[in-house]
């Protein structure tokens, strides 16, 4: 089954080949009319005999098309003014980026932090079961803080998966 984005592709395939088709026999008329062919081998033989002729018409009628652009785009400009309204329009839009990018900075210090202290528990949880001889009070750290560290790990764990899905 073919994708929309392909199927897009095809029919625009088409729609240029039908017209190309179409407008070729045109043209082809048009320089058999003109008789353009023979008009540009001899512009061409010419432009090979005077070389600096050819560049100092092609590069004034460039100056040309440059200046003529020029005017005519700043006679246009006084009429459009731009519409400040939009760019105002898009003070909401970021300060909501800012807001998002706020938020994802203090998760990202919330879960160092954690990682942090689960490290330090686990330190903490190591020194105390290599005590040989522990105390009631002793047992009683070591069930806190291995609850602690259970909490710590599934906060971390369903952080994970929240994010990969």
């Amino acid at each position: 089954m073919k994708s929309i984005k392909r199927k897009l592709q095809d029919s625009r395939w088409q729609t240029h080949q039908a017209f190309a088709d179409w407008l070729r026999p045109k043209m082809a008329a048009i320089g058999i009319r003109w008789r353009l062919a023979a008009r540009i081998r001899l512009a061409n033989a010419w432009a090979a005999k005077h070389p600096r002729r050819t560049f100092v018409y092609v590069t004034g009628a460039l100056i040309m098309l440059l200046i003529g652009t020029i005017v005519i785009d700043s006679r246009n400009t006084g009429a459009h003014e731009p519409e400040v309204s939009i760019i105002a329009g898009m003070g909401p839009v970021f300060s909501g980026f800012h807001t998002i990018q706020a938020n994802k900075e203090r998760h990202r210090t919330t879960l160092m932090e954690l990682v942090t202290d689960g490290l330090s528990i686990r330190e903490e949880l190591d020194s105390l079961i290599a005590v040989p001889h522990k105390t009631h009070g002793d047992s009683i750290r070591i069930i806190k803080r291995y609850r602690q560290l259970e909490h710590i790990v599934k906060s971390l764990n369903n952080n994970e998966e929240k994010n990969h899905d």
